[in-house]
């Protein structure tokens, strides 16, 4: 991935102060809010960084694919006008699937190890509320806090929470 296109994105959003955006959002900060190019240019900028996998463009939201956090931008920064002419490499791999809904999976999990069905579902619920997490989080903390192992569960909660719908 062009390390250009991934500073430009960085400096993009702490310049907003945002970590998510709409692509309309996208454009406007570019064109009008930074004045760093004409609305038609921040278009193909976007597409350029999407297609290269700078940035995630999913359900109208627009977001950095990777943390940007730690890259150093230039107080000042501009993008330079040849940045539209980065070459793209081909894009990443895709994510792999998690099962489609965690926390049915976690729920048997749950059953299997002798606790009641509707225990399981009022602690997820409560947990989900209380912390305003996603309910298959939550029920990994019911688990947890029950003495029932989850740590091999982990890593598909996580992915099925990136890559479920906004």
């Amino acid at each position: 991935m062009s390390e250009k296109l991934r500073e430009c994105a960085a400096a993009f959003f702490r310049a907003t102060g945002k970590d998510v955006t709409t692509a309309d959002g996208f454009v406007m900060g570019i064109s009008l809010e930074l004045k760093w190019m004409p609305p038609s240019d921040a278009k193909r900028l976007l597409a350029l960084m999407v297609k290269a996998g700078v940035l995630e463009q999913r359900d109208g939201y627009v977001r950095p694919a990777s943390d940007l956090s730690g890259m150093d931008v230039p107080m000042a920064y501009r993008p330079a006008p040849t940045i539209l002419e980065e070459p793209v490499p081909a894009p990443a791999p895709a994510k792999k699937e998690a099962p489609a809904d965690m926390f049915h999976v976690l729920m048997d999990a749950a059953v299997s190890a002798g606790m009641e069905r509707k225990d399981f579902v009022q602690g997820s619920n409560r947990i989900s509320r209380d912390l305003n997490i996603d309910i298959a989080a939550a029920a990994l903390i019911v688990l947890r806090d029950n003495g029932i192992e989850a740590s091999s569960y982990v890593d598909d909660v996580y992915n099925s929470i990136l890559i479920a719908p906004s």
